[in-house]
């Protein structure tokens, strides 16, 4: 569950990271499929920010699409080694690490705060991270978070004549403050009004960002935290199928002692009792069946999982990955993106050295433009030993 007050601090098995600890853009994306914006989201943040991928955290919403066939982005990148020291700092390892804007967005759109048809400007005002954002209609446009809530007024109309700025923007029509119970409204509110000639609406929110009544899709967890979490969720899986097995072996042989020494005593009903006994063998057999069965598809979903590891670790930075397709026996197909096309067939040569892989081959490259920008789509198929 999320939750606000203290937002470094964890609150069930989510940590929410307030807005001035990460950059934020909105960015319009020529493209409605998830992969193909997953691609171009990791290279516009390479392509904004000075850093290698393997030190950015980069995650993203999808805000809906308001042209045809784009998809309007809230892009949200972190530096690794930041969200690293918080979590250590706090001592925690929890489940997401989830970002307070997107926590504010989804209540102020669920809760029916935003209007479609007005320009809203949002001032979130916390004990010690404030927050600035504009919405046009139910879209936001603008957001920026603030290190200290001093000065948060003055910053806020600086904010709002950087808006203003933008070639197209339009002016806020309302202002919409967010504040927790022990706000004091006498005196902010005249402080508001010498500043701001829009009308000014007050909404209490009282912890209740912790229920935003939408799904979040903002997670800014090292993947390195996932990888350790699903090993654990694995090793405790594995415990506790082991565990089903032991009991049902002792009950089946409980069951086992128990006929026998009836089979002695009830001599007269030796033909009955041995025909129970079939069938419960036969029980056995078939539950041994398929608990090899289970064995086997877990060895071989294993063996997948080391597979994917391996592709993640020997992809280079300027090839960009979208997706896999198993046929269910010994190829894997990889799709991705990358800038010059050498650069795949460069990848089959190091996929090939894998011990995974006994041939590499490419089954097809399609060259395409995006943004004024060239890049080639390929599929490689891989065969594993």
């Amino acid at each position: 569950m999320l939750e606000r007050g203290d937002r470094l601090n964890r609150s069930g098995d989510a940590l929410v990271i307030p807005r001035n600890k990460v950059a934020l853009r909105f960015v319009e994306l020529p493209s409605v499929d998830f992969f193909d914006i997953k691609g171009m989201v990791e290279l516009q943040a390479i392509k904004e920010f000075p850093y290698s991928k393997q030190r950015l955290i980069i995650s993203f919403r999808n805000l809906g699409s308001y042209k045809k066939g784009f998809s309007y982005i809230l892009l949200v990148v972190a530096k690794k080694q930041q969200i690293e020291e918080i979590l250590a700092e706090k001592k925690i390892r929890p489940d997401s690490v989830r970002l307070e804007t997107e926590l504010l967005y989804l209540y102020l759109l669920t809760r029916g705060i935003i209007k479609h048809d007005k320009v809203s400007l949002v001032i979130n005002i916390e004990a010690e991270y404030p927050e600035i954002m504009i919405l046009d209609g139910i879209k936001p446009v603008f957001s920026r978070g603030l290190s200290s809530p001093e000065g948060w007024l003055g910053e806020t109309n600086r904010s709002l004549l950087s808006y203003k700025r933008d070639k197209g923007s339009k002016d806020a029509e309302e202002l919409i403050v967010m504040h927790g119970s022990k706000l004091d409204r006498g005196n902010i509110e005249s402080e508001i009004k010498a500043v701001f000639s829009i009308p000014v609406n007050f909404y209490e929110y009282r912890r209740v960002l912790k229920s935003p009544g939408a799904p979040l899709e903002i997670n800014l967890l090292p993947g390195e935290y996932i990888d350790k979490r699903l090993n654990t969720e694995n090793i405790k899986q594995a415990f506790a199928t082991c565990f089903l097995l032991l009991v049902a072996v002792g009950v089946i042989a409980s069951l086992f002692v128990f006929k026998t020494r009836e089979k002695s005593r009830e001599i007269l009903m030796l033909s009955e009792k041995t025909d129970k006994m079939r069938k419960d063998m036969n029980q056995l057999n078939s539950f041994l069946k398929k608990t090899g069965l289970l064995k086997y598809q877990k060895k071989e979903g294993g063996r997948i999982v080391d597979i994917l590891k391996e592709f993640y670790r020997l992809v280079p930075d300027d090839i960009f990955l979208k997706g896999f397709d198993y046929d269910g026996k010994n190829i894997i197909y990889c799709k991705g993106m990358v800038r010059e096309t050498p650069s795949v067939f460069n990848f089959i040569k190091v996929l090939e050295k894998s011990k995974y892989f006994k041939k590499v081959e490419v089954r097809y490259t399609t060259k395409k433009e995006i943004e004024n920008q060239k890049f080639t789509d390929f599929n490689i198929a891989c065969f594993a030993f």
